[in-house]
């Protein structure tokens, strides 16, 4: 009943949030009308947005293949999908019990909650760093190429940072949580640097899509890839940094809509935008738990 509670309470508080931002929009808007739906752009925002989810899944499954020995890319990848769909309950608990849950054959589920949770940890910090540096190189020149390389060099260091520091937080930890979380939070290098650069292109193929919906809602605006990728990334992170609103919804539909205001995208198409790579990311998600259901009822998704 007290998660019950706390979901509605996240659930009231978000779509509460977003419906403050929209009627603040409207009321600047002056009674304009809602801009038509660009179905192209939509199209391939949501094509971008399948894409990401893929790389994110892919990148779970290349870490814990260190971790569960006996688990594939392909069930690995099938296991993070459908355990996301863990997100919209409250609190981020529920998806890393539901991957160790449905990798509990595979591998000690201690160890497996511990690299999940770094996973996700890591998750949030690469696409923080990829928000500070678009929103740095933002207004230069070759402000693309700028945050591309600087993605790949934070990636890099991220990497090394934390394959030279897991021996030193393992040694850390009370005697008994490093005999179950030890091998959880090791990662060789070359499989970690492959998991870091999945979880940027993810980051990326995000961005991408509320750049390319931009240019759908509001084709006369001229911001740039680098302003959208500030916009989007600061709603996703902000969704996911306020635990008791399933999947950050309102939270993050919100913090889209006021920074694309802000950056003199009309307030209507900027909800417009908002509500558009929601309902992308939504159906990315349920297209990916459905595979990875089926997989996972295969023969692939048996234990070898």
């Amino acid at each position: 009943m007290a998660s019950r509670g706390v979901k509605l309470l996240g659930l009231v508080l978000g779509l509460g949030l977003f419906a403050w931002v929209i009627r603040d929009a409207l009321a600047q808007a002056q009674g304009a009308e809602w801009p038509p739906i660009p179905w192209v752009h939509v199209a391939l925002a949501t094509l971008l947005v399948i894409a990401a989810h893929g790389c994110h899944g892919l990148a779970w499954a290349v870490g814990a293949r260190h971790v569960a020995r006996g688990l594939g890319l392909m069930t690995g990848t099938a296991i993070y999908a459908l355990s996301f769909l863990g997100r919209y309950l409250p609190g981020k608990i529920w998806q890393i019990g539901a991957m160790s849950y449905l990798a509990r054959d595979r591998g000690d589920p201690y160890q497996i909650a511990g690299y999940s949770l770094v996973f996700l940890i890591i998750f949030q910090g690469i696409g923080a760093s990829i928000l500070v540096i678009a929103t740095l190189g933002g207004q230069v020149p070759g402000a693309v190429a700028i945050c591309l390389f600087g993605t790949i060099v934070i990636t890099g260091f991220l990497a090394v940072l934390y394959y030279l520091a897991s021996g030193w937080i393992v040694a850390r930890l009370p005697e008994r949580m490093q005999q179950k979380l030890k091998g959880g939070l090791y990662q060789p290098f070359g499989p970690l640097l492959l998991n870091l650069l999945l979880l940027a292109a993810c980051w990326l193929l995000f961005a991408t899509g509320g750049y390319v919906l931009a240019l759908g809602f509001a084709p006369d605006w001229t911001g740039s890839w680098a302003q959208a990728t500030t916009a989007a990334l600061t709603g996703l992170i902000a969704g996911f940094l306020v635990l008791i609103a399933p999947s950050g919804v309102g939270v993050r539909e919100s913090a889209i809509s006021v920074s694309l205001g802000s950056m003199g995208v009309e307030p209507v198409a900027a909800v417009a935008l908002a509500l558009a790579l929601r309902l992308a990311m939504t159906l990315s998600e349920l297209v990916w738990a459905g595979l990875g259901a089926l997989v996972l009822m295969g023969p692939k998704g048996r234990v070898e």
